[in-house]
């Protein structure tokens, strides 16, 4: 494939590249493959100390679409917004490294996306390990091929972030300055991100077909460590503060973001060491007598398991939370 990028792609890919030669050939055939032609596809090479870096070079070689940007080791938030700054697509795409893409992917997303005026189109994907794909139907549920506003489906902000499955229109992030925080390695960078495309994205369309390979089968993912523990609390009071400034979306979206960062602090708390439990509940506990005095928390919003832990650890204090619930709540 030697297909010359347009001045003015339909749409930017960016693959943001640390320590994956053992994949990252597949991604890039897949993204070369596509269907939808007039895409550029911008690799960060963010220090990979592999052959990750080489594989770059020569698939850009062989593809006039593809752009190497070589830089130093400075963490995935940090990586994806110089492919930003670079990026010249009406819409932006990101491609994990280690996941593929359905040749028609980008294609079927461009069409909705230019078909009705989107913000933001997403689809489902599969889950891919040892060989095998699984349906996750992250979106079921919720209106499919039609464009709706988010603000009217709120509770869509708790489907799983899968910011691999979207196209995001290109100068909405730039008009609502949305763009990646820039801390340390490669653990919740997304959620800031995915969030705040929801809160202020006024038409979006959502697509059933699984159109991503979503891997689960990579030692080294980032979502197999378990340190820097307030690195999601950091995220979501960032999501937090860019809501709140936007007084008429925030009306619509609070409670439910509470809901979501209630999914997000479980999910944290079962990964870290549990050593760090009573200090994360603490953390908990305070943002969450703060919502429950503003009257931001919604019970029935809430599964009644979680409501129950909500109110356990509100009346119980931190300490004798971390206590009961040693691994899981």
């Amino acid at each position: 494939m030697t297909n010359t990028t347009a001045a003015h792609p339909d749409v930017s890919v960016l693959v943001p590249t640390y320590n994956v030669e053992r994949y990252v050939a597949q991604c890039l055939d897949s993204l070369c493959a596509q269907t939808l032609e007039n895409i550029e596809i911008i690799c960060i090479n963010d220090g990979a100390t592999d052959g990750s870096a080489a594989i770059l070079h020569d698939y850009a070689n062989r593809d006039a679409r593809i752009v190497v940007i070589d830089k130093e080791n400075s963490g995935y938030g940090a990586s994806l917004n110089r492919g930003m700054e670079c990026a010249r697509g009406a819409y932006l795409a990101i491609a994990e490294p280690d996941d593929f893409a359905e040749r028609s992917m980008y294609a079927t997303l461009y069409d909705f996306a230019q078909r009705y005026d989107c913000d933001v189109v997403k689809s489902n994907f599969y889950e891919y390990a040892e060989g095998r794909n699984r349906k996750n139907r992250n979106l079921q549920g919720y209106p499919m091929k039609t464009p709706f506003d988010p603000a009217d489906q709120p509770r869509i902000i708790c489907t799983i972030p899968s910011i691999w499955t979207g196209l995001y229109r290109t100068d909405m992030l730039k008009r609502e300055g949305i763009s990646f925080r820039e801390t340390p390695g490669a653990a919740f960078q997304d959620t800031s991100f995915v969030l705040k495309t929801w809160f202020v994205a006024k038409r979006c369309v959502l697509v059933r077909k699984p159109l991503l390979h979503y891997r689960m089968d990579n030692p080294s993912s980032s979502v197999k460590t378990s340190d820097r523990i307030f690195v999601v609390c950091d995220e979501l009071a960032e999501s937090e503060r860019f809501l709140r400034e936007r007084p008429d979306r925030c009306e619509k979206f609070i409670s439910w973001f509470h809901v979501d960062k209630w999914g997000k602090y479980r999910w944290n708390y079962e990964r870290i060491d549990a050593s760090c439990h009573e200090e994360f509940a603490e953390r908990m506990r305070s943002e969450y007598a703060c919502a429950f005095e503003s009257g931001e928390l919604v019970q029935s919003y809430f599964a009644d398991g979680d409501w129950r832990a909500v109110t356990q650890l509100l009346d119980e204090g931190a300490a004798s939370f971390a206590a009961h619930h040693l691994e899981t709540f």
